[in-house]
């Protein structure tokens, strides 16, 4: 965990999304996987969201202004996830992430944040 968080600049707990997909690429280099890249989409629309998770591509989604998720009483506010599924009930879309604060899976209503980064991990 601390080669990643070296090779994406991270400092005192914090990262520049735009290091988090030149990071990933580093240390999967540095271990011989290169059958890959990894990119960041400044534009997260659903039907981007639904079409990786659909393929089985979980994805890192950096909240900024990030809102409350389900089982949490604070907001996200500029935190970096894993995206590992959805859900739709009528219009509404969730998102399904593992966040890291704990070993549970939470959800957060598609669009709940300020903005949003995307990385995606592609063959």
């Amino acid at each position: 965990m601390s080669e990643l968080a070296t090779a994406m600049g991270t400092y005192n707990y914090s990262t520049s999304v735009s290091k988090i997909d030149d990071g990933i690429n580093t240390v999967c280099d540095n271990h011989g996987y290169s059958n890959f890249n990894s990119v960041n989409d400044y534009t997260l629309t659903k039907s981007e969201l639904m079409s990786e998770i659909n393929t089985t591509r979980p994805f890192v989604l950096s909240m900024q202004g990030g809102g409350v998720g389900s089982g949490h009483t604070g907001a996200y506010k500029n935190h970096s996830v894993t995206c590992v599924g959805y859900g739709i009930s009528g219009t509404t879309v969730y998102a399904y992430l593992h966040d890291g604060w704990d070993s549970s899976e939470h959800y957060i209503t598609f669009g709940n944040w300020n903005s949003s980064t995307a990385t995606w991990v592609r063959p």
